[in-house]
């Protein structure tokens, strides 16, 4: 699947991002990717995101927030310096916690 810039694969439980998760896409991948998180999902692989702000981030921790809702867990791997970077500014790091990062 597909949204605006940003490809969206599944393997598994196993949901992998290429592209870009930004405010221009965001809204829409947050309810595109909702939607795969119901599946079962327990893991998001960001080693091919390209570009990412704030608003990735926001995505990234409202998708942590339903699964949980839901009774389940969901880590990220390969999760981007500069995504750690701005998790930390914004002290938030701590929701990242069981997240790998990138290979560098």
């Amino acid at each position: 699947m597909s949204v605006a810039g940003l490809e969206v694969s599944v393997d598994g439980d196993v949901l992998r991002l290429a592209g870009r998760l930004d405010f221009g896409n965001a809204a829409a991948a947050y309810r595109t990717i909702g939607t795969s998180l119901a599946a079962g999902i327990a893991r998001i692989d960001l080693s091919a995101l390209g570009q990412a702000d704030s608003a990735t981030l926001a995505c990234l921790l409202a998708w942590r927030a339903q699964s949980e809702h839901a009774g389940r867990a969901l880590v990220f791997s390969a999760v981007p310096e500069s995504l750690r970077a701005l998790a930390q500014v914004s002290g938030v790091d701590v929701l990242l916690r069981d997240a790998t990062p990138a290979a560098v």
